[in-house]
Protein backbone atom coordinates (compact mmCIF):
# COMPACT_ATOMS: atom_id res chain seq x y z
CA UNK A 1 0.00 0.00 0.00
CA UNK A 2 2.36 2.75 -1.07
CA UNK A 3 1.40 6.33 -0.06
CA UNK A 4 0.57 8.22 -3.15
CA UNK A 5 0.07 11.82 -1.51
CA UNK A 6 -0.31 13.84 1.33
CA UNK A 7 -4.26 14.07 2.31
CA UNK A 8 -4.24 17.21 4.21
CA UNK A 9 -1.73 19.42 6.42
CA UNK A 10 -3.00 19.55 10.07
CA UNK A 11 -2.93 23.11 11.79
CA UNK A 12 -3.82 23.84 15.31
CA UNK A 13 -5.65 27.45 15.56
CA UNK A 14 -7.62 29.41 17.69
CA UNK A 15 -10.34 31.45 15.69
CA UNK A 16 -11.72 29.45 13.18
CA UNK A 17 -13.55 31.79 11.25
CA UNK A 18 -10.40 34.46 10.94
CA UNK A 19 -8.10 31.80 9.75
CA UNK A 20 -10.47 30.58 6.90
CA UNK A 21 -10.36 34.43 5.87
CA UNK A 22 -6.94 34.34 6.52
CA UNK A 23 -5.97 31.39 4.06
CA UNK A 24 -8.46 32.13 1.82
CA UNK A 25 -7.57 35.82 0.98
CA UNK A 26 -3.78 33.73 0.02
CA UNK A 27 -5.89 31.83 -2.54
CA UNK A 28 -7.15 28.70 -1.22
CA UNK A 29 -10.63 28.09 -1.05
CA UNK A 30 -12.57 26.83 1.97
CA UNK A 31 -15.54 24.06 1.60
CA UNK A 32 -16.89 25.86 4.53
CA UNK A 33 -16.74 24.71 8.53
CA UNK A 34 -17.03 21.41 9.36
CA UNK A 35 -18.67 19.44 13.01
CA UNK A 36 -16.69 17.51 14.30
CA UNK A 37 -18.61 16.69 16.85
CA UNK A 38 -18.09 17.09 20.60
CA UNK A 39 -18.03 21.15 20.29
CA UNK A 40 -14.85 20.70 18.05
CA UNK A 41 -14.38 22.07 14.50
CA UNK A 42 -12.30 22.44 11.55
CA UNK A 43 -12.38 23.79 8.26
CA UNK A 44 -10.36 22.36 5.13
CA UNK A 45 -8.86 24.14 2.52
CA UNK A 46 -7.91 23.31 -1.47
CA UNK A 47 -5.95 24.68 -4.05
CA UNK A 48 -8.17 26.73 -6.53
CA UNK A 49 -8.45 24.93 -8.96
CA UNK A 50 -8.17 21.56 -6.73
CA UNK A 51 -6.94 18.44 -8.57
CA UNK A 52 -8.95 15.80 -7.75
CA UNK A 53 -10.68 17.24 -5.03
CA UNK A 54 -7.33 16.77 -3.46
CA UNK A 55 -7.04 18.40 0.34
CA UNK A 56 -4.14 20.65 0.90
CA UNK A 57 -5.05 22.10 4.00
CA UNK A 58 -6.77 21.26 7.39
CA UNK A 59 -7.46 24.35 9.93
CA UNK A 60 -8.57 22.88 13.09
CA UNK A 61 -9.86 25.22 16.15
CA UNK A 62 -8.72 24.40 19.57
CA UNK A 63 -8.81 26.31 22.50
CA UNK A 64 -5.38 26.47 23.45
CA UNK A 65 -3.38 25.94 20.24
CA UNK A 66 0.57 25.21 20.96
CA UNK A 67 3.06 28.27 20.40
CA UNK A 68 3.90 28.65 17.07
CA UNK A 69 7.79 27.89 16.44
CA UNK A 70 9.80 30.26 14.30
CA UNK A 71 10.40 27.86 11.16
CA UNK A 72 7.85 27.59 8.20
CA UNK A 73 4.94 24.83 8.84
CA UNK A 74 4.66 24.34 5.26
CA UNK A 75 5.46 25.46 2.50
CA UNK A 76 3.10 26.78 -0.46
CA UNK A 77 4.22 27.21 -4.71
CA UNK A 78 2.56 30.50 -6.27
CA UNK A 79 2.70 32.67 -8.88
CA UNK A 80 3.57 36.16 -8.38
CA UNK A 81 4.54 36.09 -5.12
CA UNK A 82 6.93 39.25 -5.67
CA UNK A 83 3.29 40.96 -5.75
CA UNK A 84 1.54 39.15 -3.54
CA UNK A 85 4.57 40.18 -0.87
CA UNK A 86 3.79 44.19 -1.89
CA UNK A 87 0.21 43.32 -1.32
CA UNK A 88 0.15 41.52 1.87
CA UNK A 89 2.25 44.06 3.30
CA UNK A 90 0.87 46.89 2.29
CA UNK A 91 -2.55 45.77 4.17
CA UNK A 92 -0.03 45.50 7.26
CA UNK A 93 0.09 41.75 7.50
CA UNK A 94 3.57 40.29 8.99
CA UNK A 95 5.79 39.13 6.38
CA UNK A 96 9.42 38.38 6.17
CA UNK A 97 11.85 39.99 3.54
CA UNK A 98 11.65 38.86 -0.40
CA UNK A 99 14.39 36.30 -0.38
CA UNK A 100 15.85 35.27 -3.99
CA UNK A 101 18.09 32.08 -4.97
CA UNK A 102 18.79 29.47 -7.45
CA UNK A 103 19.56 26.20 -7.61
CA UNK A 104 20.99 24.16 -10.52
CA UNK A 105 16.82 23.55 -11.62
CA UNK A 106 15.18 26.87 -10.58
CA UNK A 107 15.04 30.42 -9.99
CA UNK A 108 12.94 31.11 -6.69
CA UNK A 109 11.43 33.88 -5.18
CA UNK A 110 10.15 33.60 -1.65
CA UNK A 111 8.40 35.12 1.92
CA UNK A 112 7.60 33.93 5.17
CA UNK A 113 4.11 34.97 5.67
CA UNK A 114 3.05 34.67 9.72
CA UNK A 115 -1.04 33.49 9.93
CA UNK A 116 -3.36 35.10 12.39
CA UNK A 117 -2.13 32.24 15.11
CA UNK A 118 1.54 33.33 14.39
CA UNK A 119 2.37 30.19 12.35
CA UNK A 120 5.22 30.61 8.86
CA UNK A 121 4.13 29.57 6.14
CA UNK A 122 6.36 29.83 3.31
CA UNK A 123 5.62 31.19 -0.05
CA UNK A 124 7.74 30.36 -2.60
CA UNK A 125 7.79 30.96 -6.23
CA UNK A 126 10.02 28.29 -8.86
CA UNK A 127 10.65 29.33 -12.41
CA UNK A 128 12.55 26.67 -14.09
CA UNK A 129 16.08 27.31 -15.12
CA UNK A 130 16.70 27.18 -18.64
CA UNK A 131 19.74 26.21 -20.68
Amino acid sequence: MPIQRIGSIFLPVSDLERSIAFYSELGLVSRGMEDWGDGRRGATLFCDPHPEHAALLTLAEVSDPPAAWDHSVMCLNCSDVTGMHTELQGRGVRVTELETWDSPWNHHVMFDVYDPDGHRVNLIEMVPVTA
